[in-house]
């Protein structure tokens, strides 16, 4: 969930993708696949349901750009499902763009129901998806650009292996590494601040 209540500032981070990580283990009663035809509706949910977006109409909408892909959108999106109900409860994409002539991984709506964020999803979310950069562009970087309403997941992906970046810039976003800094001190947890802090190139 976005937290639009403090100052909004981007941050970029980018991961070597050099080697395959360990994949988060997944809880009991749920399950990891990838992208089926039709669950268009529940990733516009989720979007929506943390703020991303202002209706599922919208989400959406925003999803044909991965429709005008379907082969690689079968390779690159991932659900968590939620056995039971078979409800998608968080999903994550390992899209791809280029950056100054060389292919680049993109994260994309890396998101997890509030309900569930509890249960580490968001976690094993995380991990599936660079487990699915390293098998379909190994050796690529992977880059992302995210938001100090977003600092909850900034630990998570330090976690991963990514690195904030203080001046680069990808995709057209703006760097605010130094403005993000004061909105970030006191929101994050003190240990992940620092290594916030102390990895970032």
């Amino acid at each position: 969930m976005l937290d639009k209540t403090i100052e909004f500032h981007s941050i970029i981070m980018k991961n070597p993708n050099d080697r395959l990580r360990e994949t988060v283990a997944v809880p009991e009663g749920f399950s990891v696949r990838l992208y089926q035809k039709g669950d268009e509706k529940s990733w516009a949910q989720i979007q929506t349901a943390v703020l991303e977006f202002n209706s599922a109409d919208d989400a959406l909408a925003c999803f044909n750009h991965y429709l005008e892909h379907e082969d690689e959108l079968k390779k690159r999106q991932l659900y968590v499902i939620e056995e039971k109900s078979g409800k998608a409860v968080a999903t994550a994409t390992a899209w791809y763009s280029d950056l100054n002539g060389k292919p680049i991984g993109v994260v994309h709506a890396l998101s997890c129901l509030q309900d569930y964020q509890s249960l580490g999803l968001g976690k094993v979310a995380a991990s599936y998806m660079m487990k699915c950069f390293y098998q379909v562009m190994p050796g690529k970087e992977v880059w992302l650009d995210t938001q100090t309403w977003s600092y909850k997941a900034l630990g998570l992906y330090l976690d991963l292996g990514f690195i904030p970046m203080k001046k680069a810039v990808y995709n057209e976003v703006p760097n605010e590494f130094d403005a993000a800094l004061s909105v970030l001190k006191g929101k994050m947890r003190e240990d992940k601040y620092q290594l916030f802090i102390e990895r970032a190139e």
